[in-house]
């Protein structure tokens, strides 16, 4: 018996699925999702051979459910559904492991039929290799040791876990090694015990990434010199099988520093981040987990943006990525989320097409998660700031007519202030003023009253007792959760954590 996982936000299209998976001979589904987060709990339990899921979802997309399910077991048969307009999605399915898509507009019973037949197809391979899997245990296991890795505490293992998660370790030496994989995927190695490591276990960790646990040989001696040689060449024979990165941990001889040993392979292969030409990571120093000022950078940024001092905006965005780079921060996915931070701070500072702001960093963030080392991050950061645009020449630059106009707006921006306003205060006709305003400040007139608020609104978030919707009436918002929105789309925070986070230092 095929067991089946459904997985679809719409009842009619579950329905269907279910109805006609259940009349087909050999198949049988064992649960049925309303989103990501359902069919990962019942996948958690049921341990189906087949998924069908969908890419939309509430609560969790099919996306992250895939990613999820695939660090527990990367052999799971799975096929997506979507249509036309979600092919693209459909592809980043393909890449985290789903063996086919279904357009949704064209499934018949007989496509489905065939997706079933290719499942069960994959399910006989997988017995007849001998690799079935006692399920349960190795995956209560795996997730307990992705635990100690990606936990942020240095958590000890005990024999008593070592026993109830089945760990095949012997007391003695042993060593981690973290198999980055170069594309995407489940890492299919075979090396033979003895000639490095024994007692291996391979541990999924995330998408490209598996641990392997294992004792240090005893062929390699006792000499730490000998050792290291030894499984150096032993990384180098994996990365003669698989294309990839090796982070391989020191040798430790105590069991319950097991995390301790997995954590440092994990940190230590992401230094192929810097060093994209090496390939095995060994005996090095790791850098900080994150920028110790990273939250610094961010509001020191936002504050000359909002200024519109650029040319200092620009120093210290200089300065974060300086120092990103001399630190060889190891918690790659944050570091991408802070480079992306300042490009997000940038365009809406300086834009006031918001769809077309949302268009353009929805690109370069989907550019900056592929980057594969920091000199392409740092290009994908250069490229944004090009496209974007800033400049602007400075207040003391600007003509009689664009100063009045400022100080105008200075006086007024908590009222109902538009263009046309301030256009007759300075004399001249909106459409002029406009453009001029635009080639002299170097962003339009509805972006520069926005920051002016802004502006003010940081002030009295630092100096006074101000609630902070009193706070939003002062600057000119009318509506808190519009305010908010917009503060967290400049500033990284909401207006209310702003406030805390300034109190508290």
């Amino acid at each position: 018996m095929v067991n089946v996982l459904v997985a679809d936000d719409e009842v009619p299209i579950r329905q269907w699925l279910e109805f006609c998976i259940n009349k087909m001979e050999g198949y049988h589904v064992v649960g049925s999702a309303s989103n990501g987060a359902e069919g990962y709990s019942i996948f958690r339990k049921t341990n189906p051979d087949v998924i069908i899921t969908d890419i939309r979802m509430p609560v969790m997309d099919g996306l992250e459910m895939l990613k999820m399910i695939r660090n527990l077991n990367p052999a799971v048969y799975a096929a997506v559904l979507t249509s036309h307009e979600d092919f693209e999605y459909a592809r980043q399915a393909i890449k985290l492991g789903a063996s086919e898509y279904i357009l949704k507009i064209e499934i018949t019973e007989e496509s489905l039929r065939q997706v079933l037949a290719n499942g069960r197809q994959a399910a006989r391979v997988e017995m007849a290799d001998g690799r079935e899997r006692q399920f349960e245990d190795i995956t209560n296991r795996n997730y307990y040791l992705r635990s100690l890795v990606l936990s942020k505490q240095d958590i000890q293992v005990s024999d008593a876990m070592l026993r109830e998660y089945r760990i095949p370790l012997v007391k003695g030496e042993f060593v981690a090694l973290d198999i980055m994989m170069d594309e995407d995927g489940p890492l299919r190695l075979e090396l033979p015990e003895g000639e490095g490591l024994e007692h291996v276990i391979k541990v999924p960790l995330e998408l490209k990434h598996t641990i392997l646990l294992g004792n240090v040989s005893r062929d390699l001696g006792v000499s730490s010199s000998r050792q290291m040689s030894g499984l150096y060449q032993y990384c180098r024979r994996v990365a003669d099988q698989v294309p990839c990165r090796i982070g391989c941990s020191d040798i430790y001889n105590d069991l319950r520093r097991m995390g301790v040993a997995m954590r440092q392979a994990y940190d230590r292969v992401q230094l192929s981040f810097y060093h994209p030409r090496e390939t095995i990571f060994s005996g090095v120093r790791t850098g900080k987990y994150r920028l110790t000022g990273g939250e610094k950078y961010k509001i020191l940024f936002s504050k000359e943006m909002v200024n519109q001092n650029y040319r200092r905006a620009v120093e210290i965005k200089d300065e974060m990525m300086a120092e990103a780079r001399a630190e060889e921060i190891t918690d790659i996915e944050y570091l991408k989320k802070l480079y992306l931070f300042f490009l997000t701070s940038l365009y809406y500072f300086t834009k006031d097409d918001v769809s077309r702001v949302e268009e353009q960093l929805a690109k370069l963030g989907l550019e900056m998660s592929a980057a594969e080392n920091l000199d392409e991050l740092d290009g994908v950061m250069q490229r944004g700031f090009e496209q974007c645009g800033y400049g602007g020449v400075g207040a003391q630059g600007y003509s009689a007519s664009i100063q009045n106009a400022v100080r105008y707006m200075e006086e007024h921006f908590a009222e109902s202030l538009a263009l046309p306003d301030v256009a007759s205060h300075v004399g001249l006709s909106a459409e002029y003023l406009s453009r001029l305003f635009k080639e002299e400040t170097g962003v339009k007139f509805v972006v520069y009253l926005n920051n002016l608020r802004l502006k003010h609104a940081l002030h009295l978030l630092e100096t006074t007792n101000l609630k902070v919707y009193e706070v939003a009436e002062q600057v000119g918002y009318s509506n808190l959760s519009y305010f908010s929105t917009v503060f967290k789309k400049n500033f990284g925070q909401n207006p209310f954590d702003y406030k805390n986070n300034f109190r508290n230092g």
